[in-house]
C-alpha cells in the first residue's frame, strides 16, 4: 500500500511512459517539480543516439579518438582495436601499417618482449587483462609501414646477440631499443 510520502517520491517518465522513483530523474531547476520530464535511462539513450547522429564518421577506441587516417578506421565506439577489427575483418587482415613495441614485466626480470600491433597501447591493454597486477609496461614503440616485416627483422637482429624465447629476449629495454630504432627507420 502506497503511503502519502511515496506519492511524492515518484514521477511519470514522458518518454517510456512508466512511473519511477524520483532518484531516476535528473534535476532541472526551471521545471515545476525540479526534475526533467524523462528518466535518466531514456535521457542517456537519447543523448547517445544524438551523439552518434551528430558524429557518424568518428571512431573511438577505449575512449580515445582515432583519426580517419588510421588503417583500421571504422566509425563507431569500440572497447579495443580488436573489436573494431572484427567488425571490419577484411581491413584488419590486409592492413600492414602499425607499430613495433617493447614491453616488460617485472615478473620476467631481464627479459623484454618485442612485438607488433596496429596500436601498441591497445595491445598493452590486452596483456594487462591477463595480469592481476596490471604490471606490464610499454617502454617504446615505433610507427612502421609494415608491422609484420619490421617485427620479423627486429627479432632476427636481436636473436643474433640475445637469448630468445618466442617474442621475449634476454636484454634490457635500452639494448632492444638501440637495435629496433634503426630497423624502424627502414620501415618508416
Amino acid at each position: 500500500m502506497m503511503t502519502q510520502q511515496d506519492l511524492f517520491e515518484v514521477k511519470h517518465c514522458a518518454k517510456c511512459d512508466t512511473t519511477k522513483h524520483i532518484k531516476e530523474f535528473h534535476k532541472q531547476t526551471n521545471s515545476k517539480d525540479g526534475l526533467q520530464s524523462m528518466c535518466k535511462a531514456c535521457k542517456n539513450k537519447r543523448d547517445k543516439n544524438d551523439h552518434l547522429k551528430s558524429n557518424p564518421l568518428r571512431m573511438w577506441v577505449n575512449g580515445r579518438f582515432v583519426p580517419k587516417s588510421h588503417p583500421l578506421h571504422k566509425p563507431g565506439r569500440y572497447k579495443t582495436f580488436e573489436d573494431a577489427a572484427f567488425s571490419s575483418l577484411a581491413k584488419y587482415e590486409t592492413s600492414v601499417e602499425g607499430q613495433v613495441y617493447i614491453i616488460t614485466n617485472p615478473n620476467f626480470e631481464g627479459w623484454v618482449k618485442v612485438g607488433m600491433a596496429i596500436d601498441s597501447e591497445d595491445r598493452l591493454n590486452g596483456y594487462q587483462t591477463s595480469s592481476p597486477f596490471r604490471d606490464y609496461f610499454l617502454h617504446s614503440f615505433w610507427a612502421v609501414s609494415d608491422r609484420r616485416q619490421a617485427e620479423a627483422t627486429a627479432h632476427a637482429e636481436l636473436e643474433k646477440t640475445y637469448e630468445r624465447k618466442g617474442e621475449w629476449f634476454k636484454c634490457t629495454p635500452e639494448q632492444a631499443k638501440e637495435v629496433i630504432s634503426g630497423i624502424a627507420e627502414e620501415y618508416k
